[in-house]
């Protein structure tokens, strides 16, 4: 919504750029890196060129720069009198090693509020899906990796996921009512254990508007089928590791009902394979996966 003035007001700048104010405010009150204008009772207001520069700044950041350094690259871009620096991320200086240092030693030592230094930190100076996929879920897949040999790695990998599930839970939640989309369920395939990566993907969604049931359990075929059929949902979100036994789950996938005003969507690793009618497969990066939901259920048809 512009202002009479052809100004944004917050909510606004985040639907069109993706970032969510907190981050935004941060940008400007750490590194200057936006400058909006403000109505008499403070609140901000963005320009055209706020917003094409947010984006700027997003695409520094999928390149490996970190925020702390994107004001010399935009300086620079500018002409402005800026230092000379690289266009890309050094090698071992992206903020990623960095967060993910400070989250081992929390996890080591059992210590939840040194986890939430750091996952506090990164969500405040990065959009949630770019924390997801550079730092949170690999972090919890080195960890549940090494859980199979037991032990001290299998106790920190449960209180990872404990972490996890309360604190993205929490902002899932928050964020759930402030969201005005269409209805969605979001569950894991039938036989997976899946609860984060679903959860997170629920989570950007909800975050994009989307008002998403979220089960956190796989669902039997039964109960897929039966959702499929309800009117207050518009799709189903079906997460899982779709690699392994492929023919057996396309059997299962294609049973599901294909009912024109419900849409079935499926997203994790091998989903594009997997896939088959009247399903459909999400790309494997979050953002892309949500502007293939928008196409599929905000897009009007004739």
């Amino acid at each position: 919504m512009l202002t009479v003035d052809g100004l944004y007001p917050i909510r606004t700048a985040t639907a069109l750029t993706g970032v969510n104010p907190v981050t935004l405010r941060a940008w400007e009150r750490r590194y200057g890196l936006i400058r909006p204008q403000r109505t008499p009772k403070g609140h901000r207001l963005y320009t055209e060129a706020d917003i094409a520069r947010i984006k700027r700044i997003l695409e520094l950041l999928e390149q490996g720069i970190p925020i702390s350094r994107t004001r010399e690259v935009l300086d620079r871009e500018a002409g402005l009198n800026a230092p000379a620096g690289a266009t890309a991320a050094p090698s071992g200086e992206t903020p990623w090693t960095q967060y993910r240092d400070q989250l081992r030693q929390g996890i080591t030592a059992l210590d939840a509020l040194s986890l939430d230094r750091a996952y506090n930190e990164a969500l405040s100076l990065y959009p949630l899906e770019l924390v997801g996929r550079e730092l949170l879920l690999p972090l919890l897949d080195d960890y549940r990796a090494g859980a199979a040999a037991g032990g001290e790695r299998q106790l920190q990998a449960h209180f990872l996921e404990a972490y996890l599930r309360h604190r993205l839970g929490a902002r899932f939640h928050h964020q759930l009512a402030r969201a005005r989309g269409p209805r969605v369920l979001s569950a894991c395939l039938p036989g997976e254990i899946c609860e984060i990566p679903t959860l997170f993907f629920a989570l950007c969604a909800v975050e994009h508007g989307y008002r998403v049931v979220y089960t956190g359990r796989p669902l039997p075929l039964e109960v897929v089928t039966g959702a499929a059929r309800r009117e207050d949902l518009a799709a189903t979100l079906l997460y899982g590791d779709c690699r392994a036994d492929r023919g057996s789950l396309q059997a299962v996938l294609s049973r599901l009902p294909d009912t024109p005003a419900h849409r079935l969507f499926l997203s994790g690793p091998g989903a594009a394979e997997a896939a088959v009618a009247p399903i459909q497969a999400l790309p494997a990066d979050i953002s892309r996966a949500l502007q293939t939901l928008d196409r599929a259920l905000l897009t009007p048809t004739d």
